[in-house]
């Protein structure tokens, strides 16, 4: 049997063990409800993510368990014991220069500010504004966590690396993330939680983060999968490279794409703003993005990378009205359409602008629907 053989006995046995669970997942779902979520019903943004954890280290929220979530919060991230009375907790503090931190929770003798960086990118002096803030409000004593989904280190552009240092040696300054630290503590808060109700819900939001930042779905296959790349090594191996290469295909591309779309000025109707995100790490994804808004509507274009796929997207501001969406959706907007990469520069550009002007299109759309909504209507005598 030559190599290419061995290795396609190999697919149709990984093929026939994800068929397996499939059959499984199939026979059982009626009971089980498998891939059912109540966050399904919802868009769960960064915002939304802050109030949930926000709401849970409140211990004067309904969640009616007092102080417990925050006490195994601070037990988990700070080294010292301290009396757990609450003074403040708010979601979006609005400190000094319009900053704003995602969660604040003040505490007798310690204040925590929580970073939490899920989507945007950092911005100029973030944190260490952040840290000046804290430091002057709390006499120095503070905890600042840095969240993201894979525990990354924030930018230089947002805090120097002296800084950066000086605060993690003084206990000041913490990188965490969803995938080692708050799953983890989710499964804390669940043993010693005491309402059910609480505890199910608890149970979805673990579920979402478990999807969102771990790629996990109902089917646990990694056992079975394991045993038979041992058994497959070296045809393992060269599916992995070959994977490698189609991931670097695309990843250059896009590179290429996104320099072109950087030197590009799209013609867009007067009060439209726009601004390029250029190329960057999303939540395991590559992407480039503009984002273009106007009156408090806002929309990104971008293409993503994501595993050994190209697509075309978008996505929406929150609080982008309703009826805007709406209107993409008449227009027939990209919304996660597979793109093949292999096609040249300039038809990669193309389909990209094609988008921004689909945005530019139901922006003055939206602007006339408001506008005839504004009407006064006569009744005829």
């Amino acid at each position: 049997m030559n190599a290419y053989n061995e290795i396609e006995n190999l697919l149709n046995i990984v093929k026939s063990q994800i068929d397996t669970h499939l059959k499984f997942k199939k026979e059982y779902d009626k009971q089980l409800a498998l891939d059912f979520s109540l966050f399904q019903f919802f868009t769960i943004g960064e915002n939304k993510i802050s109030q949930v954890l926000a709401y849970f280290l409140d211990v004067n929220q309904n969640h009616g368990q007092g102080n417990i979530f925050l006490k195994e919060f601070i037990k988990t991230f700070y080294d010292k014991e301290i009396e757990i009375k609450q003074l403040e907790n708010v979601c979006e503090k609005l400190i000094t220069d319009n900053r704003r931190i995602d969660i604040y929770i003040k505490l007798k003798g310690l204040t925590i500010a929580i970073e939490n960086k899920i989507w945007a990118d950092d911005q100029n002096n973030q944190l260490r504004d952040y840290s000046t803030f804290l430091e002057q409000k709390s006499q120095g004593n503070y905890l600042l966590l840095y969240l993201s989904p894979y525990g990354l280190e924030p930018k230089p552009k947002s805090i120097k690396e002296k800084l950066k240092g000086s605060l993690v040696e003084q206990n000041k300054l913490k990188i965490i993330s969803y995938k080692d630290d708050i799953i983890n503590l989710i499964n804390s808060w669940l043993v010693i939680c005491e309402a059910d109700n609480v505890s199910h819900f608890l149970k979805e939001f673990k579920k979402h983060l478990e999807i969102k930042f771990l790629g996990k779905n109902t089917l646990n296959m990694s056992k079975e999968l394991r045993t038979i790349i041992h058994k497959n090594e070296r045809e393992v191996q060269q599916l992995v490279n070959e994977y490698k290469v189609i991931e670097n295909e695309i990843l250059s591309k896009l590179n290429t794409v996104g320099k072109e779309l950087d030197k590009n000025h799209p013609d867009l109707d007067f009060g439209i703003e726009i601004s390029k995100s250029g190329l960057f790490n999303w939540n395991g994804s590559r992407v480039y993005k503009y984002s273009i808004s106007k009156n408090g509507n806002k929309v990104w274009i971008q293409f993503a990378k994501e595993e050994i796929h190209l697509y075309s997207n978008y996505y929406l501001e929150e609080g982008t009205d309703v009826i805007f969406k709406e209107i993409l959706t008449e227009l027939n907007i990209n919304n996660n359409i597979k793109i093949n990469h292999n096609q040249n520069k300039s038809e990669l550009v193309n389909i990209f602008l094609s988008q921004v002007k689909v945005a530019n299109e139901s922006f003055r759309i939206y602007d006339d629907r408001m506008k005839t909504k504004e009407k006064p209507v006569f009744n005829s005598l």
